[in-house]
């Protein structure tokens, strides 16, 4: 919740409670891109050891390290990092375990209404103990929108299962579909040239784009030199590790130094963002893992949110002033759940979500300046009438903006202000890289809904150009909807299990014609199916369909998901009927096919199409 305090002119709750009547609920997106100029990926680095007393024996023979993290965690000054699904037991324990899906489902949650665009899990195993988090991840019902990738030690993983993990259509991707891959680079001998290329080569056979391959190492000459020898893309760091309770305002400095010092090397960089460090709870507390032990003085002071949120916009402002060697336009933030070094983005007992707010400020919401910190961009957008964003001070030329993610249509917007302070404004829309009218308009007042044509923009603002005062603003909706990828069945080849005669064959469901049918034939529906062939693996994740009468019963919708494991089912469905839309995650196939399960009568499909939204 965002205070009103201080607030000039501050609205009464009267005039707060009409507000709420009349306004609409804001379309904010759940899971928005990077708000920056260049439309820049932000990912989190994940270390999943908060497994409790499970046994760890496939990191550490005979170890158990989520009860030695816990430990670490245990003593009171270290229990305001203590995550949400954590237990404060005593004044000198705590339980921090992420063993549930419920438990992960909210983590997901937290991470998109940060604005991520992936998280980067340290890689273990399956089975070694410190897999379960990342499994629960890939079984999630709520991690689209939210992809993963993986950092990698050497030898921690076989290529063949590498190259699987890559293949995972929510495996993120740069660069016109390059899988991003990290590899922690200890030295200068952690990896052979050969192993690289042999990634690469089964990434090629797999029929994937080359992965972007990014050497992690904080020491400029040594990440250079890793990604000489094996022939990496780009490199990054993990983190930086100030020392001696430094300032965090010293760790920004750290960070954007350490930036250009890669860049120097000539090689193309990934900026890291560290949210924090201090390696006490290791240092005091020495973990079986961790050699040597870290000294006491491993350590800065503690951000506030706000400066991690700075820290985060440096890096996106470097990507855009240096969008030749950040060619990828990603950043990498250290870390989602790094508690016990120090480094999280997690919301905690004690601070709530505040790096996640500060971090959707800064990526799904921007405004030309805010009165304070309570009254950002994101109070205009976040559909809670008591809240409010609220400028600086002037009128002329303040704006308050929200990024959707991606190209979205939108045809009205409903407003609410204080008072009567507009008098002049217009409706924005940012198409490529120039922002054009969609409304001119005068006064706003306790609730204005405008309409306009339709236009089409990945971001949108309330552009004033004349009033009273400053702006204040309670809500702001717009009617977006993004936009749907054209038909990917379109000219491509299909076939069907069977087919009512000559006329009615399979690819007369795929011709964009509502007056041609696909019908099948025989006397059993069950295993019935109509599949196109896009010829090359295309993601997506609608699938619209029209057929004669209501004869469907029941329904796959399956992707091809290679020869090893075949066909896959992306969703399951009953009726279809004269027209019947389904969204479902994100899949990456070369087929796509409708299966039927049930119904009555053999099945007669006019049209069916597939799409990515």
């Amino acid at each position: 919740m965002h205070s009103f305090q201080p607030l000039r002119g501050r609205a009464s709750k009267r005039a707060m409670a009409v507000a709420a009547a009349l306004c609409l609920a804001s379309l904010t997106p759940a899971a928005a891109l990077a708000a920056n100029g260049p439309g820049a990926t932000v990912g989190a680095i994940r270390w999943d050891a908060w497994v409790g007393d499970t046994s760890t024996n496939g990191v550490i023979a005979g170890s158990h390290i989520g009860l030695e993290v816990e430990g670490a965690l245990g003593p009171n000054q270290f229990h305001d990092r203590i995550p949400f699904y954590g237990v404060e037991t005593s004044t000198s324990s705590v339980l921090v375990r992420q063993l549930t899906q419920g438990q992960m489902d909210a983590d997901i949650a937290y991470a998109k209404r940060a604005g991520l665009n992936y998280w980067a899990f340290c890689y273990y195993a399956d089975g070694s103990g410190m897999d379960i988090a990342r499994n629960l991840y890939q079984a999630s019902t709520q991690r689209e929108g939210l992809n993963f990738t993986l950092v990698l030690g050497p030898g921690s993983i076989p290529t063949p299962t590498l190259v699987t993990e890559m293949a995972k259509p929510h495996f993120q991707k740069v660069l016109n579909g390059r899988p991003l891959l990290y590899l922690f680079g200890f030295s200068a001998d952690s990896y052979a040239a050969s192993y690289v290329a042999e990634v690469r080569a089964a990434a090629a056979t797999a029929g994937l784009p080359n992965p972007y391959i990014v050497v992690m190492n904080p020491t400029s000459s040594t990440a250079a030199s890793i990604a000489s020898t094996v022939g990496a893309d780009a490199v990054s760091a993990y983190a930086d590790s100030p020392i001696n309770g430094a300032a965090y305002s010293q760790v920004i400095s750290q960070n954007s130094a350490n930036w250009n010092n890669h860049k120097a090397t000539g090689h193309k960089v990934v900026p890291w963002v560290t949210a924090g460090w201090d390696n006490r709870p290791r240092a005091l507390y020495p973990q079986s893992f961790v050699s040597p032990t870290p000294p006491t003085n491993a350590w800065a002071q503690q951000a506030t949110a706000a400066e991690v949120a700075t820290n985060l916009q440096n890096a996106l402002t470097w990507n855009q002033n240096f969008a030749a060697t950040a060619d990828a336009n990603t950043v990498i933030m250290y870390a989602w759940n790094e508690f016990d070094e120090g480094g999280w983005l997690t919301p905690t007992l004690s601070k709530g979500t505040d790096r996640v707010d500060a971090l959707s400020n800064t990526l799904t919401y921007a405004s030309s300046s805010n009165w304070d910190a309570g009254q950002t961009a994101r109070g205009a957008f976040d559909g809670d009438p008591s809240t409010n964003w609220q400028a600086a001070s002037g009128f002329a030329n303040q704006w308050v903006e929200i990024d959707f993610g991606k190209d979205s249509t939108f045809s009205q917007a409903t407003i609410s202000e204080y008072g009567a302070r507009t008098t002049g404004y217009r409706i924005e829309y940012l198409n490529g890289s120039t922002w054009k009218t969609a409304y001119t308009g005068t006064g706003i007042g306790a609730s204005s809904t405008v309409t306009f044509p339709a236009v089409t923009g990945r971001k949108a603002r309330l552009y004033f150009t004349s009033g009273i005062d400053t702006p204040i603003i309670y809500e702001a909706s717009l009617n977006a909807t993004p936009n749907v990828s054209a038909n990917l069945a379109l000219n491509r080849s299909y076939t069907a299990s069977s087919q009512w005669d000559a006329s009615q064959g399979a690819a007369k469901a795929f011709d964009n014609d509502p007056n041609t049918n696909w019908q099948g034939s025989g006397a059993n529906i069950a295993g019935t199916w109509l599949e196109v062939d896009f010829g090359v693996r295309k993601p997506f994740n609608t699938a619209t369909m029209s057929e004669f009468g209501d004869r469907t019963g029941g329904y796959r919708i399956e992707y091809w998901a290679g020869p090893t494991v075949g066909w896959t089912t992306a969703y399951t469905g009953t009726t279809i009927g004269a027209s019947k839309t389904v969204t479902f995650p994100t899949v990456n196939a070369s087929k796509a096919r409708i299966y039927w399960t049930s119904g009555t009568y053999t099945p007669i499909i006019y049209e069916a199409s597939f799409g990515l939204n």
